[in-house]
């Protein structure tokens, strides 16, 4: 009995040296692994943002440094590990999500059916019956001069030559119209620009028709004036569908190209010289109420 004791003692302790290197050989093997995946990481940080890899490494750039590795994680990520591989991995996951783009600042906005479609389908026949052409003189500074011909006048500014007088069938049928867009306007300004409040005055409204025709398909990319605070152009029903007659607006920083396909009751927003455009019409006829303003804001 003793002797088997004997015998199993020296056995015993060759196990436990067995287990203890395939441990530490383990361990080596890890931190090997480690090692190289640490470098592998270095080089992935160094090549997505080189500043930060300037803020968590070492002075030499050849490891990272596990303070600043820790704290970058947990600012950038909201959570961070007491191991740098894991932290490091973290890092590398974050770098590889594309930056958000920044919101971009717009001037101008497009609310669908701001204006009720029904009410304006209603109204169209009367709209329709009572429209007139105005021929109007916008001055040598504008591009259309004396040729544009196709708007009826609601709201007409003073000094303008010849003197044209507001369509009284037309302010009848779409006075009302004209004050709504006014009010949604207005709120939607106070919200965009942060204002207690804002007074919108009508400078000038006109009620136009585009069809296929030379002088009439379009109005070409402009802006509504320098003494214009901000534009309305709501979309009307029509009954001869056109083909094209999308708008286009030019805004923000750097400025990018909008393009909307408006239906009736939607409302384009503009502030203060914005460039946009009515494009041709190929077939049909497109009506819009457009409205100049005139605004009073409330800042505190």
């Amino acid at each position: 009995m003793l002797r088997g004791r004997r015998l199993f003692a020296p056995a015993a302790a060759a196990a436990g040296w067995v287990a203890a290197l395939a441990v530490v050989a383990l361990r080596a093997c890890r931190r090997r692994r480690d090692a190289l995946e640490l470098r592998r990481l270095l080089a992935a940080v160094k090549a997505k943002h080189g500043a930060t890899f300037l803020v968590v490494t070492n002075a030499r750039g050849d490891a990272f440094a596990a303070k600043a590795l820790a704290s970058y994680v947990k600012k950038k990520c909201g959570a961070t590990s007491s191991d740098v591989v894991a932290n490091a991995r973290a890092l590398a996951a974050f770098l590889d999500v594309p930056a958000a783009e920044p919101e971009r600042v717009l001037k101008h906005a497009l609310v669908r059916g701001a204006i009720s479609p029904a009410l304006l389908e209603e109204r169209f026949p009367r709209v329709k019956a009572v429209y007139v052409q105005q021929p109007l003189d916008y001055g040598r500074n504008s591009r259309y001069g004396d040729k544009w011909k196709i708007s009826c006048y609601l709201v007409v500014l003073e000094k303008w030559k010849p003197k044209i007088v507001p369509h009284a069938p037309m302010v009848d049928a779409m006075g009302d119209v004209m004050h709504a867009c006014c009010r949604a306007f207005e709120a939607w300004y106070v919200r965009r620009f942060g204002l207690v409040a804002c007074d919108a005055t009508v400078m000038n409204c006109f009620l136009t028709r585009y069809r296929p025709r030379p002088d009439e398909d379009q109005l070409e990319k402009h802006i509504d004036g320098a003494n214009v605070d901000g534009s309305v152009v709501l979309a009307l029903p029509t009954d001869a569908p056109f083909a094209g007659g999308a708008l286009k607006v030019w805004d923000g920083k750097p400025t990018a190209e909008y393009e909307y396909a408006m239906r009736p009751g939607d409302c384009l927003f503009l502030d203060t010289k914005v460039w946009h455009q009515g494009c041709p019409i190929a077939s049909g006829e497109r009506y819009a109420l457009v409205l100049f303003l005139r605004l009073a804001k409330t800042y505190h």
